[in-house]
């Protein structure tokens, strides 16, 4: 409860600008996806459309000590399954389509509100020539929406596909 975030908007776009750092850029046109990898010119982050898309900046924790320290408030899952803070910005309507995880996700909101719809899936197959690995024949069986220090905790090959419903940002452990 409480959780603001440890970045600002404009300080993860500031990230996103950094070629020492790993970004990606999605967006989302009806049912197809695109996928930029950054660095990104300010003028080009400055363009971005009002809606239907996600900029992820990966390995927050190695540009933050607010964020490591988040990190390490996930000390207690062994040492080999945590991975990173990535955060994630998205514009209303914006996520990157429906996907599996390898490993443990929690879920954190910290700005706006996104809906999480997921589920096991007995389906994996991925749709083709897509630019993302996203699942073609996604049934979630749960629903879901996160307000700010709400979290979402999604064990390893859950299917899960987050929507932005206003402008949020949402941290993955």
């Amino acid at each position: 409860p409480g959780f603001a975030g440890v970045a600002t908007r404009d300080e993860l776009f500031a990230l996103a600008a950094r070629d020492d750092v790993a970004s990606r850029l999605v967006r989302r046109t009806g049912k197809r996806f695109s996928l930029e990898h950054g660095p990104f010119s300010r003028t080009r982050l400055a363009r971005l459309p009002r809606r239907d898309f996600t900029l992820l900046v990966q390995g927050m924790n190695l540009h933050s000590d607010a964020a490591d320290a988040l990190l390490r408030r996930f000390a207690f899952i062994p040492y080999a399954r945590l991975d990173d803070v990535m955060v994630s910005y998205a514009a209303p309507g914006g996520g990157v389509g429906p996907h599996v995880d390898s490993y443990d996700v929690f879920l954190l909101q910290a700005h706006g509100r996104r809906r999480w719809r997921y589920g096991r899936q007995p389906d994996l197959a991925l749709l083709p020539d897509a630019p993302l690995k996203i699942l073609r024949n996604f049934a979630p069986s749960d629903d879901a929406t996160l307000e700010p220090g709400d979290m979402l905790y999604l064990p390893p090959d859950i299917a899960h596909d987050g929507t932005a419903l206003n402008e949020c940002m949402t941290y993955s452990i």
